[in-house]
């Protein structure tokens, strides 16, 4: 498969967004009810009509409650260890304010992610923990969920990466440096198929292991046939077919799809 160069401003590839924001976090675990926010990044481009597009990066790692410490696993996984986040991190309220400063002035954002289920759930919970919130209307793109209807599985932010064949970025576990390769991923997706808005507010759900978190307000959830090369997930949805529709995805077992 050949892969067209990539080299348009991610935020020329949206036009209708006045800002577009990329996350990418990493936590303690897999609960946004039990586990937290250790690393949070984001990269902000905004449209300004007097200064033109402003980028700028918001990285910070957060302090653990009192008391805690982080798994084994995680500190493997991300090489983040207790005295860096106790000698650099921030307070978790910080954090959160920070984030949400983010959205100042813009009317409508498009925050993306790679599986936007996880890393926006653990960020609303951690917005909702320190009385605060997104400021400002926004909708969703999870390049996950497009990245299953294009590639067989496996289909992480790595694998993203490999399968564009994207060389000066990877995938560390870090989420400064993965915001920098979701960047990348990005354009390399819309230079490969012109249809990245038909995504917007929409996530796949497996179909066997389901989806955990809060459902995010205004997102579609569908069904999501792995591999599938005959029809892509918003033309199911436009049809009506695979909707998810539990309050509470956390909470409801999977479904199990036929065809």
């Amino acid at each position: 498969m050949t892969v067209l160069p990539a080299s348009r401003l991610i935020i020329d590839i949206f036009p209708d967004y006045e800002q577009i924001v990329l996350l990418d976090v990493e936590t303690t675990g897999l609960t946004t009810e039990t586990d937290q926010i250790i690393e949070l990044a984001a990269t902000r481009y905004y449209n300004g009509d007097a200064i033109g597009i402003e980028e700028q990066i918001y990285s910070v790692l957060v302090k653990l409650p009192k008391g805690k410490s982080l798994p084994q696993k995680i500190i493997e996984l991300t090489n983040i260890t207790d005295n860096m986040l106790e000698t650099e991190g921030v307070l978790e309220q910080e954090a959160a304010g920070l984030f949400a400063d983010i959205f100042l002035p813009a009317k409508k954002t498009l925050i993306i992610a790679h599986n936007t289920q996880f890393d926006l759930s653990f960020v609303l919970k951690m917005l909702e923990k320190c009385n605060k919130s997104i400021p400002a209307a926004f909708d969703i793109l999870d390049t996950l969920t497009v990245l299953r209807d294009r590639k067989a599985h496996p289909h992480s932010l790595k694998d993203a990466i490999e399968y564009y064949k994207i060389a000066g970025v990877e995938n560390t576990h870090r989420a400064a440096d993965d915001v920098k390769a979701l960047y990348e991923v990005v354009k390399h997706m819309k230079e490969e198929r012109d249809d990245l808005k038909d995504y917007i507010n929409l996530i796949g759900v497996h179909r066997v292991h389901g989806l955990w978190g809060e459902k995010i307000n205004g997102v579609a959830y569908c069904i999501q046939l792995l591999g599938e090369k005959r029809k892509r997930l918003p033309d199911f949805l436009k049809e009506g077919k695979r909707i998810y529709t539990p309050e509470k995805i956390k909470e409801a077992r999977p479904l199990v799809f036929k065809e």
